[in-house]
């Protein structure tokens, strides 16, 4: 198994190379408020996976004690009437 997950590994880098090193030129034009797009639309989901990453923090981290120790870890939040 370790075998084929290297050789996927060198299939990818390999594929990456390639890519940067057939570059043909573009002839385009960039806008300068390219930029500026690009940021109102990447900010606002960039920021919030990292509130729910800090919101959610002690959830994941349960969760992730869960699978290295093995055990089931109850969620302490769930009411059970």
């Amino acid at each position: 198994m370790r075998l084929i997950f290297t050789f996927f590994i060198k299939i990818c880098i390999l594929i990456i190379a390639l890519h940067f090193v057939c570059v043909t030129p573009a002839y385009a034009y960039i806008d300068p408020n390219t930029g500026g797009f690009f940021f109102q639309t990447v900010a606002p989901f960039v920021y919030g996976i990292l509130a729910a990453i800090v919101i959610f923090w002690k959830r994941i981290m349960g969760f992730l004690k869960g699978l290295v120790s093995g055990n089931k870890v109850k969620d302490k939040s769930v009411n059970k009437n």
